[in-house]
């Protein structure tokens, strides 16, 4: 399996899709969740000894207010509507699916987990 770069990823959007002469598509987005770097939060070391107990608080609140997951778009796929249709089995949201990209060739599979 060294011959192929393999990305997990989940179907994330199914949206219709239009061109700018009208053309209408069936767009499928494949994603994979966002890793946000951590929160680092620096204060100054010369707080009065009366806040030291408040600092660890502090620092707590931005965890506090963690957004949702966030995706990153790996492959975008544009299909027309007929070619929607003709598929007998059609991706659903979130869907869990490889993409694999052979390294000799470039040849690229969308395969369901």
């Amino acid at each position: 399996m060294d011959d192929e770069i393999i990305i997990h990823c989940k179907v994330t959007s199914i949206h219709p899709s239009s061109d700018p002469y009208g053309n209408e598509y069936v767009c499928v987005e494949f994603s994979v969740e966002a890793q946000k770097p951590p929160t680092v939060m620096s204060f100054p070391s010369n707080v009065p000894q009366e806040f030291s107990f408040v600092i660890p608080i502090l620092s707590q609140i931005p965890k506090m207010f963690s957004q949702g997951k966030t995706y990153t778009h790996r492959l975008v796929l544009f299909l027309t509507n007929q070619e929607w249709e003709r598929m007998e089995h059609k991706y659903q949201y979130n869907d869990e699916i490889e993409i694999r990209i052979n390294r000799k060739d470039g040849t690229i599979r969308i395969i369901p987990v």
